[in-house]
Formats: structure tokens, sequence, C-alpha cells
């Protein structure tokens, strides 16, 4: 038995199989071809803060135990310290996983480190000991409160963050120490390189509000109109 088929799809069947494999191959955040957001921060080479925590860290009772393995103290480097993210100014947000690997808020040579992390809104971040002695990491923010209490150095625990907000991060031994968990909502952040470049990609197109943060502050934020398939250039200075 015939079965007849009308129209030019049943004449021409190549170009509708070219245009399904073609779809199957599009990215995953949709069919708009997608922006980006690059730039360069400027920070001063004399970094006070930083310096000011150097200099409290020295003037405590446990400063003996930095010297027991003969390293120097490292500087923050400035992918330690500054952070670029954007925020949608759309009235819903989207829905992203977290990563399955583990960011780490180091403690190391009684500093934490980085001094700024950024992570995505559901991720778990990991607070290993790397120091000769008890360090207890807590927060009393209020998108996570916690307290670790004191564990040695070779432990590590953890902590899930399932709001957006700024957390500031303190040991309760050593009254100095301090970091920022910046728990964002979308994915679309970076940190610069130590050259002060960053750049973020892969960004649906759409209006947004950029922000740079150094340390312990909000320095700067603006605007930001991300069209189609283009790559906007923003810059920061301190």
């Amino acid at each position: 038995m015939l079965i007849a088929r009308s129209g030019w799809a049943s004449l021409h069947p190549r170009p509708f199989i070219l245009l399904a494999a073609s779809l199957l191959l599009l990215p995953e955040y949709g069919l708009h071809a997608q922006s980006g957001v690059r730039g360069k921060v400027v920070v001063p080479a004399n970094d006070e803060f930083a310096e000011e925590l150097l200099r409290e860290r020295s003037l405590t009772r446990y400063e003996m135990h930095l010297h027991t393995s003969g390293d120097p103290v490292q500087p923050y480097r400035l992918s330690e310290k500054a952070v670029i993210y954007l925020e949608s100014t759309a009235a819903a947000s989207a829905a992203y996983d977290p990563p399955a690997l583990h960011p780490q808020l180091d403690q190391s040579q009684m500093l934490f480190r980085p001094l700024v992390l950024p992570v995505l809104r559901g991720t778990t971040v990991d607070f290993p000991n790397n120091d000769d002695l008890f360090h207890n990491v807590f927060s009393y923010s209020q998108p996570k409160e916690f307290d670790l209490g004191r564990y040695p150095r070779g432990h590590r625990r953890s902590v899930r963050f399932d709001r957006a907000g700024v957390v500031n991060v303190y040991c309760d031994i050593h009254s100095y120490m301090y970091a920022t968990i910046l728990v964002l909502e979308n994915p679309y952040f970076a940190v610069p390189g130590n050259d002060g470049g960053y750049t973020i990609d892969h960004v649906p197109p759409g209006a947004y509000r950029i922000t740079f943060w150094y340390g312990r502050k909000k320095v700067s934020e603006r605007p930001l109109l991300l069209e189609e398939g283009k790559t906007t250039v923003v810059n920061f200075d301190y």
C-alpha cells in the first residue's frame, strides 16, 4: 500500500534533518547568542587594609607559630581580594546548579585565604586548617550563621550556603582573622588576574548591575546592558 505525502518537506527531507541536527548542537543556555563583559581593575600598590591585618597578627601571642615552618608570609594576591559580579535586574532569577567541587576558604599562616570568596548560592564551602594550632571558624551574618568549633591542623569542616548575601567570617581564637564570602544568585562572576584583567563569558543578554568588590567592601556598582552576541568592556579603579 502506498501512502501519499504532500508538501515541500516530503520532497526535500535533507534540510529538515540538517536543521534538527543543528538545534541539537546549540548550547544548553538557549537559542540566543550569549554576551560577555571584560575589563581591568586598578588598585593602589600600597594595600593599607592588608598591611593592617598583618600588623595586627604580628602583635598576637600566637605569632611564634608562624616561624615553625620557616616559610615567609605571602602577601595577598589581587585574585584573593577582588571580585567582579553581575546581578540581574529581572524580577525572577533562574535556578543554577552549584559546583560539585567545593571551593575552599583556607586557614594558613594564621590568615584566611582568600580574603574574598565568591560562590554560587547552594554551594558547599570547605574550611581546611593548615596551621599548627587550632582555629574556630564562625559567622553571625544573616544569610548564614554557623560555628564550626575548634579543630586542629589537617582537619576540615564544611558549610552549605543556601541564601544569597554577604557572609563575614571570623576565627574565635584569633580576633584579627576575617574573610568575606559573597553568596551570589548566578554564576556570572570572576576574580581578576594579578594583572587586573577579568572576563565573564556566556552571559544571557539583558539588563544587569555590575559590581566591583575589594577587600571588605563594595567599591563600585553601575548599570550594565549586555547586547546579544557582544562583549562589553568595563574598567574599575579603587
